[in-house]
Protein backbone atom coordinates (compact mmCIF):
# COMPACT_ATOMS: atom_id res chain seq x y z
CA UNK A 1 0.00 0.00 0.00
CA UNK A 2 0.99 3.57 -0.67
CA UNK A 3 0.59 6.84 1.09
CA UNK A 4 -0.05 9.62 -1.40
CA UNK A 5 1.29 13.16 -1.13
CA UNK A 6 -0.22 15.62 -3.59
CA UNK A 7 1.84 18.77 -4.09
CA UNK A 8 -0.42 21.74 -4.73
CA UNK A 9 2.72 23.90 -5.12
CA UNK A 10 6.47 23.83 -4.48
CA UNK A 11 9.42 26.19 -4.72
CA UNK A 12 9.44 26.22 -8.55
CA UNK A 13 5.75 25.58 -9.30
CA UNK A 14 3.03 28.07 -8.38
CA UNK A 15 -0.14 26.87 -6.63
CA UNK A 16 -2.62 25.04 -8.85
CA UNK A 17 -6.25 26.03 -9.10
CA UNK A 18 -8.50 24.31 -6.57
CA UNK A 19 -10.49 22.51 -9.27
CA UNK A 20 -7.29 21.00 -10.71
CA UNK A 21 -6.37 19.74 -7.23
CA UNK A 22 -9.84 18.23 -6.82
CA UNK A 23 -9.52 16.45 -10.19
CA UNK A 24 -6.21 14.95 -9.11
CA UNK A 25 -7.76 13.73 -5.87
CA UNK A 26 -10.76 12.28 -7.72
CA UNK A 27 -8.45 10.36 -10.05
CA UNK A 28 -6.92 8.58 -7.04
CA UNK A 29 -10.26 7.38 -5.64
CA UNK A 30 -10.23 4.12 -7.64
CA UNK A 31 -6.72 3.38 -6.29
CA UNK A 32 -8.02 3.90 -2.75
CA UNK A 33 -11.01 1.64 -3.40
CA UNK A 34 -8.67 -1.08 -4.69
CA UNK A 35 -6.62 -0.78 -1.50
CA UNK A 36 -3.58 0.63 -3.28
CA UNK A 37 -3.63 4.08 -1.62
CA UNK A 38 -4.11 3.94 2.15
CA UNK A 39 -3.92 7.61 3.07
CA UNK A 40 -3.65 10.90 1.27
CA UNK A 41 -2.06 14.22 2.19
CA UNK A 42 -2.28 17.52 0.33
CA UNK A 43 0.66 19.91 0.70
CA UNK A 44 0.80 23.53 -0.41
CA UNK A 45 1.20 27.15 0.58
CA UNK A 46 -0.65 28.68 3.50
CA UNK A 47 -3.73 30.58 2.43
CA UNK A 48 -4.52 28.22 -0.46
CA UNK A 49 -7.80 26.96 1.09
CA UNK A 50 -6.37 23.45 1.37
CA UNK A 51 -8.23 22.84 4.64
CA UNK A 52 -11.65 22.98 2.98
CA UNK A 53 -10.62 20.71 0.10
CA UNK A 54 -8.94 18.24 2.47
CA UNK A 55 -12.01 18.22 4.71
CA UNK A 56 -14.31 17.37 1.80
CA UNK A 57 -11.88 14.74 0.50
CA UNK A 58 -11.30 13.20 3.93
CA UNK A 59 -7.54 13.58 3.85
CA UNK A 60 -4.74 15.31 5.72
CA UNK A 61 -3.28 18.63 4.65
CA UNK A 62 -0.13 20.58 5.27
CA UNK A 63 0.15 24.32 4.66
CA UNK A 64 3.60 25.88 4.67
CA UNK A 65 4.50 29.55 4.90
CA UNK A 66 7.64 29.10 2.78
CA UNK A 67 7.44 27.31 -0.57
CA UNK A 68 10.73 25.53 0.12
CA UNK A 69 9.19 23.71 3.10
CA UNK A 70 6.11 22.26 1.35
CA UNK A 71 7.58 18.84 0.53
CA UNK A 72 9.26 18.32 3.91
CA UNK A 73 6.14 19.34 5.85
CA UNK A 74 3.92 17.12 3.71
CA UNK A 75 6.20 14.10 4.16
CA UNK A 76 5.94 14.47 7.94
CA UNK A 77 2.22 13.64 7.71
CA UNK A 78 2.31 10.59 5.44
CA UNK A 79 1.98 7.30 7.29
CA UNK A 80 3.09 4.50 5.00
CA UNK A 81 6.61 3.24 4.27
CA UNK A 82 6.16 3.84 0.49
CA UNK A 83 4.89 7.14 -0.88
CA UNK A 84 3.44 8.32 -4.17
CA UNK A 85 4.35 11.99 -4.57
CA UNK A 86 2.31 13.58 -7.34
CA UNK A 87 2.01 17.08 -8.68
CA UNK A 88 -1.54 18.42 -8.48
CA UNK A 89 -3.13 19.13 -11.83
CA UNK A 90 -2.30 15.66 -13.18
CA UNK A 91 -4.20 12.38 -13.08
CA UNK A 92 -2.90 8.88 -13.75
CA UNK A 93 -4.04 7.20 -16.96
CA UNK A 94 -5.88 3.90 -17.17
CA UNK A 95 -3.72 0.95 -16.18
CA UNK A 96 -2.09 2.84 -13.33
CA UNK A 97 -3.65 0.69 -10.60
CA UNK A 98 -2.53 -2.60 -12.10
CA UNK A 99 0.95 -1.36 -12.90
CA UNK A 100 1.52 0.12 -9.44
CA UNK A 101 0.13 -3.03 -7.82
CA UNK A 102 2.61 -5.15 -9.78
CA UNK A 103 5.45 -2.74 -8.94
CA UNK A 104 4.69 -2.81 -5.21
CA UNK A 105 4.49 -6.61 -5.14
CA UNK A 106 8.16 -6.83 -6.07
CA UNK A 107 10.55 -6.73 -3.14
CA UNK A 108 12.40 -3.47 -2.57
CA UNK A 109 9.96 -1.40 -4.63
CA UNK A 110 10.38 1.69 -2.45
CA UNK A 111 14.14 1.49 -2.66
CA UNK A 112 14.15 1.17 -6.46
CA UNK A 113 11.68 3.98 -6.98
CA UNK A 114 9.35 4.59 -9.90
CA UNK A 115 8.71 7.63 -12.05
CA UNK A 116 5.54 8.73 -13.81
CA UNK A 117 5.95 11.12 -16.72
CA UNK A 118 3.37 13.49 -18.17
CA UNK A 119 1.45 12.29 -21.20
CA UNK A 120 2.94 13.97 -24.29
CA UNK A 121 0.80 16.85 -25.53
CA UNK A 122 2.48 17.73 -28.81
CA UNK A 123 4.32 16.14 -31.73
CA UNK A 124 7.80 16.42 -30.20
CA UNK A 125 6.58 15.05 -26.89
CA UNK A 126 5.09 12.05 -28.68
CA UNK A 127 8.31 11.61 -30.65
CA UNK A 128 10.50 11.72 -27.52
CA UNK A 129 8.26 10.70 -24.59
CA UNK A 130 11.23 10.11 -22.29
CA UNK A 131 11.75 13.89 -22.25
CA UNK A 132 8.26 14.57 -20.84
CA UNK A 133 8.41 16.15 -17.39
CA UNK A 134 7.94 13.99 -14.31
CA UNK A 135 4.57 14.31 -12.56
CA UNK A 136 4.67 11.37 -10.14
CA UNK A 137 7.27 9.58 -8.04
CA UNK A 138 7.12 6.48 -5.86
CA UNK A 139 9.83 5.89 -3.29
CA UNK A 140 10.24 4.89 0.32
CA UNK A 141 9.31 7.57 2.82
CA UNK A 142 12.80 7.49 4.30
CA UNK A 143 14.50 8.06 0.94
CA UNK A 144 12.17 10.99 0.28
CA UNK A 145 12.91 12.51 3.69
CA UNK A 146 16.66 12.04 3.18
CA UNK A 147 16.52 13.79 -0.21
CA UNK A 148 15.63 17.13 1.44
CA UNK A 149 14.38 18.71 -1.79
CA UNK A 150 12.50 22.00 -2.04
CA UNK A 151 10.84 21.28 -5.40
CA UNK A 152 9.53 18.23 -7.23
CA UNK A 153 12.13 18.20 -10.03
CA UNK A 154 15.00 18.22 -7.53
CA UNK A 155 13.31 15.46 -5.55
CA UNK A 156 13.16 13.28 -8.67
CA UNK A 157 16.84 13.94 -9.46
CA UNK A 158 17.92 13.03 -5.92
CA UNK A 159 15.82 9.86 -5.72
CA UNK A 160 16.97 8.60 -9.15
CA UNK A 161 14.09 6.16 -9.70
CA UNK A 162 15.11 3.00 -11.55
CA UNK A 163 11.69 2.28 -13.08
CA UNK A 164 9.67 4.48 -15.44
CA UNK A 165 6.00 3.59 -15.44
CA UNK A 166 4.13 2.96 -18.68
CA UNK A 167 1.08 4.74 -17.26
CA UNK A 168 1.34 8.48 -17.78
CA UNK A 169 -0.10 11.44 -15.95
CA UNK A 170 -2.49 13.50 -18.05
CA UNK A 171 -3.05 17.16 -17.35
CA UNK A 172 -6.34 17.99 -15.66
CA UNK A 173 -5.84 21.71 -15.01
Amino acid sequence: MLSALILAADLKNPPVKPDALVRTLAALVPAAIEGLVRDLTIAGLAGSDLAEIADHAGCEFSESVAAGEIIANGLKLVRGPNVLVMRAGHAPEAGFIEEIGDFLNRSGAGERGALMRRKPEDFFGALLPALSPAVGLIASRQRLLDATATDFATLVRRIKPRVTLRARGRRVD
